[in-house]
C-alpha cells in the first residue's frame, strides 16, 4: 500500500476569491526600499523597479472605444409637488406608518389562534355563498336573507327508468288499491252555523268580536284577519355583513383574489349607471376589499397581478367620479354610507407598495392633477 495520503480540499490554498498576484518569483530581486527612487545598478535592482511598478498598476484595463457615441445628459425632472394637484395625497410618512400596520394586521388575521370560537355546524347551514355565485355574494354583502343568497336545491327530477317503475307498480302492483280511491265520491257540505265543512276541511269566515269567548278586562277583543295585516306594518332594517375573522377563516389566497375580481366589476358597473344611480359602493365592501387584501399572500403571478391591477384603477375611476361630484348637490342619510375617497386612498395604498405597483401611483398623480373640484 502505498504511503500517499491525498489532502483534504480544506487544505488547498488555491482560491477564486483570493486576488489576482503578479505570478511567483524565481529570479532573485534587489532588498530595497519601497520609496527606491535611484537608477538601477544592476539586474536585481532592475527586477525589483518592474515589479514596484507592476503593482501599482490596475488588474485589468479597458481599450477606447473609438466608435462610442456620448450621450448627451438629460435634464432631471424635479418630483411632482403636492402643490401640483388641488387634491391632496397621502404623505411619504403616512404611507410608511400604514404599510408597517397592514403587514402587522396580515400577521395576526393568517396566524392561528386559541380560545376562539369555531362554528361547528357539521355542514348543517353555510356560512358564506358559493365562491362562482357573483350575484349571491352581492346579496350577502347586502345583508339579504339566506333565502336569497342560498335558496334551498331543487328536488331532482325522477328518471326515465324512475318514472317506468312509477308507472308498473301504480299499474299493476297497486291497482285495486288505485282504484279504490278513484271510486271515491267527494263528500257532501255539512254547515254549522257560520263554518263550512267539505271533506274533512274547514273554511271558517269572519266571527263578530261580541260572539267570540268573553276576553280578560283590559285585553281588546281579537280584531278580524284582513283588518291586522293591512293596518300594522313592519319596517325591517337590512343591515349589511362585514367581513369578521369567523367568515374570513373560509377564505384563503385563491378565493379571496375570486371576490376583489367580483368587486372590481361591482364598481364598474356602478360607474356605468347614469345619474341618479340606484345602487351604490358603501364603506361596507370598502372594509371587504381592505379584509380580502390581508389574505392575498406576498408572493402573486403574473394573471393575480392583473386581477390586483384591475382593482386599483376601479378604485382610481371610483375616486374620480367622487372628485367630480358637485359640492352643492343635496346630502341624504345615504351618502354617510356611501364608500368615500378615503377608502380609496386605502385601497392604492396597499397595491401599490405591498405588490410593487409603482406605475400606478404615477398614473393617479396624473389624474389627480386634471380635476378641478368644484
Amino acid at each position: 500500500m502505498s504511503g500517499y495520503t491525498k489532502r483534504k480540499w480544506s487544505q488547498v490554498e488555491d482560491s477564486d476569491d483570493d486576488e489576482p498576484s503578479l505570478g511567483k518569483q524565481v529570479l532573485p530581486i534587489a532588498n530595497l526600499p519601497l520609496d527606491f527612487n535611484g537608477e538601477p545598478m544592476d539586474g536585481l535592482q532592475y527586477l525589483f523597479t518592474v515589479r514596484r511598478n507592476a503593482k501599482s498598476l490596475p488588474h485589468t484595463t479597458r481599450v477606447h472605444n473609438p466608435y462610442e457615441v456620448k450621450e448627451e445628459p438629460k435634464e432631471r425632472t424635479p418630483p411632482r409637488s403636492l402643490s401640483s394637484s388641488s387634491i391632496p395625497m397621502p404623505s411619504d410618512e403616512w404611507r410608511d406608518v400604514f404599510l408597517r400596520r397592514f403587514r402587522n394586521f396580515r400577521k395576526n388575521s393568517l396566524q392561528p389562534t386559541t380560545r376562539i370560537g369555531v362554528s361547528t355546524n357539521g355542514g348543517a347551514f353555510k356560512l358564506i355563498p358559493d365562491k362562482k355565485d357573483r350575484d349571491a355574494w352581492w346579496a350577502f354583502i347586502s345583508g339579504r336573507p339566506e333565502v336569497e343568497w342560498n335558496p334551498p336545491k331543487k328536488p331532482k327530477a325522477p328518471t326515465a327508468r324512475q318514472q317506468r317503475q312509477q308507472r308498473y307498480t301504480n299499474g299493476r302492483g297497486m291497482r285495486a288499491f288505485s282504484d279504490e280511491w278513484t271510486a271515491v265520491e267527494p263528500t257532501s257540505e255539512i254547515s254549522y252555523g257560520d263554518s263550512t265543512f267539505s271533506g274533512g276541511s274547514s273554511v271558517l269566515g269572519p266571527t263578530d268580536p261580541s260572539d267570540s269567548l268573553p276576553t280578560p278586562s283590559g285585553t281588546p277583543a281579537p280584531g278580524d284577519a284582513g283588518d291586522s295585516s293591512s293596518a300594522t306594518t313592519l319596517n325591517i332594517s337590512i343591515s349589511q355583513r362585514e367581513p369578521t375573522p369567523t367568515l374570513l377563516r373560509n377564505i384563503d389566497h385563491r378565493y379571496s383574489l375570486h371576490l376583489l375580481m367580483y368587486f372590481t366589476h361591482w364598481i364598474n358597473v356602478f360607474l356605468e349607471q347614469p345619474q341618479p344611480r340606484n345602487t351604490h359602493m358603501t364603506e361596507a365592501h370598502a372594509r371587504w376589499m381592505f379584509s380580502l387584501l390581508s389574505r392575498v399572500e406576498d408572493y402573486v403571478t403574473a394573471d393575480e397581478t392583473s386581477l390586483l391591477r384591475s382593482l386599483a384603477r376601479a378604485c382610481m375611476s371610483f375616486m374620480k367620479d367622487a372628485l367630480l361630484q358637485p359640492s352643492s348637490a343635496p346630502q341624504t342619510d345615504m351618502d354617510d354610507e356611501r364608500m368615500s375617497v378615503r377608502s380609496c386612498w386605502f385601497i392604492l395604498v396597499i397595491v401599490v407598495d405591498i405588490w410593487a405597483q409603482r406605475d400606478l401611483w404615477m398614473d393617479l398623480e396624473d389624474m389627480l392633477a386634471t380635476i378641478k373640484p368644484s
